[in-house]
């Protein structure tokens, strides 16, 4: 049988965000002996990651990109995309966005498979075959915003267990018997969040510590003004030893992120480190609620926050109880089960194209096409223009 050619195409595709480590990891993980595997990305290439992708198989394809052109909906402006890439050559191609339709996916023949990551719309093209979710949270906001429900699944790839025993208490000077809170992040001051250092400020003690590794400058500013000071924030680092090593420093997985998860890769990774986890509530996203489960708090406020993290530095018998359930919740469901079958199965769904999925998917999309027409309120983002529809006729159109 002939292998199934899959073309996965990722703007800025090799850094370390976790849209783009899921693609990786999905690239990597599919089976080689059934798929090829051809990685199409523009940006910075990481050598970490670049190495990763190869020792599995995949075929690198860096594309020039000059700039991004919102107004067609992220089209990539003075690039060689189109000398480099031959729809023809592929069966199936393999995106992750942010959620609503996006350049050069809706214009593709060939049939299309989202990974979405974010929860704002949805997009309705017609070569859209299925769709790919961290959380059920997604999968069903997905499909509240005009996705087909019965073309998506749950796909959280990409967890591991932990890569080392080692940590780095030592290396930074923390007694063995003090108690550490602390998360990691991008250092991006966007996502940045008040709420962990707000609580901890209040909490301190000469034997707690809160250690941030990466994050925006934005945390050691808070730091200072707060007067914190057993604040520690190391650089950032997309090494899985290093970040694996940090998350065995910790004692408690304290996070925040001001426009919230939409799975919380970082809390699942946490749990498999058996850390008990708090987050807190966002604006935007708040999968990270499922995810944590029963393996920590989430908080609905500043307030509740301030007595969850106070109750884990206190309470150590709890700690170890959270820590357990966070340990055997995150393995059941994030290592135990093989996502990647899940996706190969969908990939080869699709390339068999048999006249009943024909039938299904004609029958999907015609009742997503007409249930669009239904709602008596939706709305869409086209380039970088947010469309407000009644009964599926535009009413009001504004930047986005």
């Amino acid at each position: 049988m002939a292998k199934i050619k899959i073309a996965f195409i990722k703007q800025d595709g090799l850094s370390c965000g976790g849209t783009e480590l899921w693609l990786q990891n999905i690239a990597a993980g599919i089976d080689k002996q059934k798929f090829e595997a051809d990685y199409f990305y523009t940006g910075e290439t990481d050598a970490g990651r670049a190495a990763f992708l190869t020792s599995h198989g995949v075929r690198l394809i860096k594309v020039q990109c000059g700039r991004i052109d919102e107004k067609e909906n992220g089209k990539w402006l003075d690039s060689d995309f189109d000398q480099l890439f031959n729809e023809e050559n592929y069966d199936i191609i393999q995106s992750a966005i942010a959620g609503p339709k996006q350049w050069p996916f809706y214009l593709m023949k060939k049939p299309v498979v989202h990974s979405v990551h974010l929860g704002h719309y949805a997009d309705t093209s017609s070569n859209v075959c299925h769709s790919f979710f961290l959380s059920e949270w997604m999968h069903r906001r997905n499909a509240r915003l005009g996705g087909v429900y019965r073309l998506g699944s749950v796909v959280p790839a990409g967890v591991s267990m932990p890569l080392c025993s080692d940590d780095l208490r030592s290396e930074l000077g923390i007694p063995h018997n003090a108690v550490i809170a602390g998360f990691h992040q991008r250092n991006a001051d966007d996502i940045f969040s008040p709420v962990p250092l707000n609580s901890f400020a209040k909490l301190q003690q000469k034997d707690r510590y809160f250690i941030i590794l990466g994050g925006g400058s934005k945390y050691g500013e808070q730091a200072r003004k707060l007067s914190i000071k057993n604040f520690i924030q190391l650089p950032h680092s997309s090494d899985r030893v290093m970040i694996s090593k940090f998350l065995n420093t910790l004692d408690i997985f304290a996070h925040g992120r001001r426009d919230g998860e939409t799975f919380g890769y970082v809390f699942a990774e946490a749990m498999i480190h058996r850390l008990p986890c708090l987050g807190h509530r966002a604006r935007k996203q708040n999968a990270h609620k499922e995810t944590i489960a029963d393996g920590g708090f989430f908080a609905k406020s500043q307030g509740e926050y301030t007595e969850k993290l106070k109750l884990l530095f206190e309470d150590e018998d709890l700690r170890k109880i959270l820590a357990e359930k966070a340990f055997c919740s995150a393995k059941k469901r994030f290592i135990d089960h093989d996502y990647i079958k899940d996706v190969e199965r969908v990939y080869e769904e699709i390339y068999q194209n048999s006249p009943e999925f024909q039938r299904r998917l004609r029958h999907l999309k015609r009742w997503q096409k007409i249930s669009l027409y239904l709602r008596p309120y939706s709305k869409e983002k086209s380039g970088n223009r947010k469309v407000l529809k009644i009964f599926g006729i535009p009413f009001l159109t504004k930047r986005a």
